[in-house]
């Protein structure tokens, strides 16, 4: 299995904040990878906290929040996912300046994953 498909969703059946903090964990891997196709001056800026901390946060905060989270983490899957296996098909297909599509899917898992990761902060 590689980074990127370590990323498909759960069977639904374990602990939600598990499988949504794997999923995270997934995306931070691929997060590397993609910086690495965006280039030299791309840094990966998208790193999950401390499982404890957000574990913590996740059981007191609301029932809506909760699954505000893990849609979240469902959604930034899925764009990590599919936007690094396109990449990865454009890169293998010889063309040029997939760098500057890396560093948009970059940013944009950055902002996704803040704002996922912001909900569990309020």
């Amino acid at each position: 299995m590689s980074k990127i498909d370590s990323i498909e969703k759960a069977n639904g059946e374990g602990d939600p904040f598990a499988e949504s903090f794997a999923r995270l964990k997934a995306v931070e891997s691929v997060a590397g990878l993609v910086a690495n196709l965006a280039g030299p001056e791309e840094t990966v800026s998208f790193t999950v906290a401390d499982p404890v901390v957000m574990e913590s946060a996740y059981r007191n905060s609301f029932p809506m929040t909760q699954k505000r989270f893990d849609r979240g983490c469902d959604d930034l899957a899925v764009m990590a996912q599919t936007g690094a296996k396109a990449l990865l098909q454009l890169n293998s297909a010889g063309r040029s300046r997939t760098d500057i599509a890396a560093q948009r899917l970059m940013r944009e898992i950055q902002m996704s994953g803040r704002r996922t990761l912001d909900l569990l902060q309020k």
